[in-house]
């Protein structure tokens, strides 16, 4: 099975997964808190695997805030910043990059932020360390294998990456999904000319597969990047339950339930959101504009590892 997503899909079962049709409708006097997630989120993620996971979760934010979480599916990001907007959406959930996008959004207000297991969020274009490339370049035609699971931070710089080169250099590869490790192991073995995978993959792979690790050179690699951010709509939520709600994830990793759950998705828990994460959330925008923007010119040149 492929490795779990992290924090957007489980967020989302923090909540509470997608109610079905036939499922038995909240009480109309129970208030509930409406969830916005995207539905990309859930790329390659069982719905089983989301549903077993909810029930506990349901119970921890309800006995946090007295209310029960429905979960509302939206296609992108500009729709979800637009249903907030509308009042159409209490909480939601952005990739960071995303949050950088569309933080200026009326009545968006940030609750938390995600601390990842690795503590950074980074996109790394890896080739073998015999490769002959340069620079991303240097890469011809549909050569970046984008393994299964991979997060959107990471399509997000391959993106990025094309905006700088001519169109048909840097591109995905036109070839069956595989896991990360796959990936990375196909790479060291000489079968792939380049991969893109999160920082985390690498720092596994250099514990797990030392050997594997050392056949790999990282090409190019994203600046560091804010991690996924947990906001409400300005005036959905009176202040005692921001307030409970905020205290409900900060302190999620002393139950039982809630470590579980940060083991589960790969965090260490969730944080305030500091001035250091604004700052990351500017130079996010700066370097990585919303799609149709000015992109920098330049992919990063990697720090030696």
């Amino acid at each position: 099975m492929a490795r779990v997503l992290g924090f957007l899909a489980g967020v989302a079962v923090l909540f509470g997964a997608a109610t079905p049709a036939c499922a038995e409708k909240p009480r109309a006097e129970e208030k509930t808190l409406k969830i916005g997630l995207l539905q990309p989120m859930f790329k390659d993620v069982p719905q089983a695997l989301i549903n077993a996971a909810a029930k506990p979760f349901e119970a921890m934010i309800k006995s946090k805030t007295g209310m029960k979480g429905t979960l509302q599916m939206v296609p992108d990001y500009k729709e979800l910043a637009e249903s907030i907007k509308a009042g159409k959406i209490d909480v939601a959930v952005f990739h960071g990059f995303e949050y950088a996008w569309v933080k200026d959004t009326p009545g968006l207000q940030p609750l938390v932020v995600a601390v990842p297991n690795c503590g950074t969020v980074q996109a790394c274009l890896v080739v073998n360390k015999k490769s002959e490339a340069k620079t991303p370049a240097c890469l011809k035609g549909a050569c970046v294998l984008m393994p299964k699971g991979t997060k959107a931070h990471c399509a997000m710089y391959l993106e990025h990456l094309r905006g700088t080169l001519p169109s048909a250099e840097c591109c995905q590869a036109k070839r069956e999904e595989v896991g990360v490790e796959e990936a990375l192991f196909a790479l060291g073995g000489g079968k792939a000319d380049a991969a893109l995978v999160d920082i985390s993959a690498l720092k596994a792979l250099e514990t797990n597969y030392p050997g594997c690790y050392r056949q790999l050179r990282v090409l190019a690699e994203s600046k560091p990047l804010p991690a996924a951010v947990v906001v409400y709509r300005d005036g959905s939520l009176n202040s005692e339950t921001v307030k409970k709600l905020r205290e409900g994830l900060l302190d999620c990793v002393k139950s039982s339930e809630g470590y579980a759950f940060t083991v589960f998705w790969q965090l260490k828990g969730f944080a305030e959101v500091s001035p250091a994460y604004n700052s990351q959330v500017k130079n996010c925008l700066e370097n990585y504009p919303a799609p149709g923007e000015i992109m920098n010119p330049e992919p990063r040149v990697p720090s030696p590892r």
